[in-house]
């Protein structure tokens, strides 16, 4: 059976041909990103994906299309935005793929800033045992997948090079480093080839060269925290100054096109700015503290597989039990109202005991359904904090007492069973199940394969296959565990000065879905009391209901990229999206008193 890639390049090979030459550097981008695929099958693949979004665009345009001619919209615009639609995701979907190698050499070269250094460790503490560093990739081409991601595959490719076609190893090496697109890599591997041929001290290089890319990597850590903060200080004010302009404006444009004085039609541009056009703008910035932060390739999956599994269906349901039918428009409401009668009485009841007036219930109704969706992954993200989190801090511990035992000539598994009976918190049980097994002779492979069960932190994953690995080949010198040791404290350190850098900042999502929900709220009723005295009504509760959940939705988003920035894991921000929802509740309640104060001074 032909495959996708074959399929695309036969339909569509010649404009890949055309492609490759209009951008040349495509073909580098493939090959340095370890994309098995042919450049020009790679630029078919873009165009007839380009041309299905552009088909799916069509498809999906009618119904926008038939909602628009309903709405009044002339001819001429019905036009422009049928084609404009189709035509803007194509163009997206073809510049996404353009640009998409890059992303994934960008993904690669960070993975190489995790990996190297603990690379450049692995290989002098295998040569302090003697083990010459060609030997430690072959070693290197067996390791867990989930320890080394892009250094297994150089490895492997390292071993068929030499095993299959007969290459020395030194050639091996050194055309490997030429491949590799990251500066410290090829730094590590070229200059231990030039060190192996001069007759030089190759043990010696290969300590030193350890110590400047550790520091090069806490130095690198250290920058990351200050762009982190950095990129929080432009979200929160991008985000507050955009939302706060933007709703400002369309609450007066409507209260006022409602009373009759003012321009009509704002309903459609209001629903793109808020329920498109923002979440944009947080995806935006959740995908550039990606980039920034590093990552690691072991992590707990379990909290996003319950949120899609279990949070995102009741969010869903929740969505039309409790705030559709405040939301749309008779008799539609009305039917929703009647089957799921129950939600919308837990609904009313929830505003009644808040204090909260005729409109407030679709504002309800959607922190009900969002907190509800949340609270089964929010639960399992914070048990896994709990049990993985402390890991690091008690392994950092360990390393450092177990260097200084090290020192006194103790042989490194008697070290080990020494320091079971320390308090190493979370580190603790695997500690004093590691030490019984090496006193009943289990193997080191065998300790380390049971450690690695159900582990899902990766710095106590690669820090024990170091030890194990110098154990086993009769290495592990106090010098190359105090640099390991020494590492892991500086990092640990930089973690803390990241997080208290950090957490000023994270007051700022809470205070702007406080001051966004506030005066959107107020705004509103003072339009309703200003339009009253000029002998004007217009319907407050509408437009409550109307811009309530866009704001809701959009602290939710808030609280995702907070987390994200904050512990470089989506799965944190469920915590504070929870609470940011909280705090819209909280919002709700202060603004009526607000304008109560307010309305006797008019």
């Amino acid at each position: 059976m032909a495959s996708f890639d074959s399929i695309a390049y036969s339909l569509f090979g010649w404009a890949g041909e055309t492609i490759v030459k209009m951008f040349p550097n495509l073909k580098t981008d493939i090959a340095t990103a370890d994309m098995k695929i042919y450049p020009q099958a790679y630029a078919a693949k873009v165009v007839l994906f380009s041309l299905l979004a552009l088909v799916i665009g069509f498809v999906f345009d009618v119904p926008i299309a038939l909602i628009l001619s309903r709405a009044g919209v002339n001819l001429g615009g019905l036009v422009a935005t049928s084609i404009s639609i189709p035509l803007l995701l194509a163009g997206s979907v073809f510049g996404l793929g353009l640009i998409y190698p890059k992303i994934k050499l960008s993904n690669r070269t960070s993975r190489f800033d995790l990996e190297v250094p603990y690379l450049s460790v692995y290989i002098t503490v295998m040569a302090t045992g003697g083990i010459s560093p060609y030997t430690s990739f072959e070693r290197l081409a067996k390791a867990p997948q989930v320890l080394f991601a892009e250094i297994k595959k150089e490895a492997m490719n390292f071993f068929l090079k030499v095993k299959g076609m007969g290459l020395d190893p030194l050639t091996a090496i050194e055309e490997s480093a030429k491949n590799v697109p990251h500066n410290g890599y090829k730094q590590l591997m070229l200059g231990y080839a030039a060190t192996l041929r001069s007759g030089g001290d190759v043990v010696h290089y290969l300590q030193r060269q350890t110590e400047v890319m550790l520091r090069e990597r806490v130095s690198q850590m250290k920058a990351v925290g200050e762009r982190i903060g950095a990129l929080m200080e432009s979200y929160m004010a991008i985000v507050l100054l955009t939302s706060m302009t933007m709703y400002v404006l369309y609450v007066v444009n409507m209260a006022l096109a409602q009373a009759g004085m003012g321009l009509a039609g704002g309903e459609m541009q209001f629903i793109m700015f808020s329920y498109i056009l923002m979440p944009m703008l947080s995806g935006v910035f959740l995908y550039l503290a990606d980039l920034m932060q590093p990552k690691y390739p072991i992590y707990d999956t379990t909290p996003y597989l319950v949120y899609f599994a279990v949070g995102l269906p009741i969010t869903g349901f929740l969505f039309v039990a409790m705030v559709l039918p405040f939301a749309v428009s008779p008799p539609l409401s009305t039917m929703l109202g009647n089957i799921f009668s129950p939600f919308v009485a837990i609904v009313l009841g929830i505003s009644k005991a808040l204090g909260l007036s005729k409109g407030y219930e679709s504002g309800v109704g959607m922190t009900l359904a969002l907190s509800l969706g949340l609270l089964p992954a929010m639960i399992v993200e914070s048990r896994s904090s709990i049990k993985f989190g402390g890991i690091q801090y008690g392994m950092t511990r360990f390393l450092r007492d177990l260097v200084e035992v090290r020192k006194t000539g103790m042989a490194p598994e008697r070290c080990i069973i020494n320091l079971k009976d320390r308090d190493y918190g979370k580190f603790t049980p695997y500690l004093q199940e590691m030490a019984k097994q090496v006193g009943w002779g289990v193997s080191l492979h065998k300790i380390f394969e049971r450690f690695s069960r159900g582990m899902k932190n990766w710095f106590a994953l690669i820090s024990m296959f170091l030890l194990v690995e110098s154990i086993e080949v009769g290495g592990g010198t106090p010098q190359t565990l105090e640099a390991l040791a020494s590492y892991a404290e500086t990092l640990e350190q930089v973690e803390k000065e990241k997080r208290a850098t950090l957490r000023p900042l994270m007051l700022m999502p809470y205070v702007g879905a406080l001051i966004i929900t506030v005066v959107v709220l107020i705004l509103v009723e003072f339009m309703g009391s200003m339009l009253k005295f000029a002998g004007t009504a217009i319907s407050t509760p509408q437009l409550i209901g109307m811009f309530l959940p866009p704001v809701i939705i959009n602290s939710y988003l808030m609280g995702l990229v907070a987390g994200k920035i904050s512990a470089e894991r989506v799965g944190a921000g469920f915590k504070h999206a929870f609470l940011l929802l909280l705090a819209n509740l909280v919002a709700m309640m202060i603004a009526p008193q607000i304008t109560a104060g307010m309305m006797p001074k008019l």
